[in-house]
C-alpha cells in the first residue's frame, strides 16, 4: 500500500502518495538526466505533481496547468521539494 502524507504550501494542504522506486527513477531518466543531455524541469514537476499529489483533485488532475492558471510561479517549486522530501523519507517499521 502506498505511503501518504500530507504537507502545507503556502497556505494549502496536498495529500501525497508514495511511488515505486522504478517510477521515479524513470522519471528522472525522462526529465532530469535525460539521454539528450537537456532537462526539462516543467514536464518534471508536472509528472511528479500528477504522480504524487491525490488533494486537491483539481491539482492531482492539472499539473502544473493548475498553478499556470493561478499565475503561481512560487507554490510548483516548493510542492516539489516537499514531493521529492516526502519520497526520500524512510517507510516506518
Amino acid at each position: 500500500m502506498a505511503r501518504t502524507k500530507t504537507v502545507s504550501v503556502n497556505g494549502t494542504d496536498y495529500t501525497l502518495q508514495s511511488v515505486t522506486f522504478s517510477w521515479y527513477s524513470n522519471l528522472t531518466d525522462l526529465y532530469v538526466n535525460p539521454a539528450n543531455g537537456r532537462k526539462n524541469t516543467a514536464k518534471y514537476v508536472d509528472a511528479l505533481i500528477k504522480g504524487c499529489v491525490t488533494a486537491p483533485a483539481e491539482v492531482a488532475k492539472l499539473g502544473l496547468k493548475y498553478f499556470d492558471e493561478q499565475e503561481d510561479l512560487a507554490t510548483p517549486g516548493d510542492l516539489a521539494r516537499e514531493i521529492e522530501s516526502f519520497l526520500s523519507e524512510r517507510k516506518k517499521s
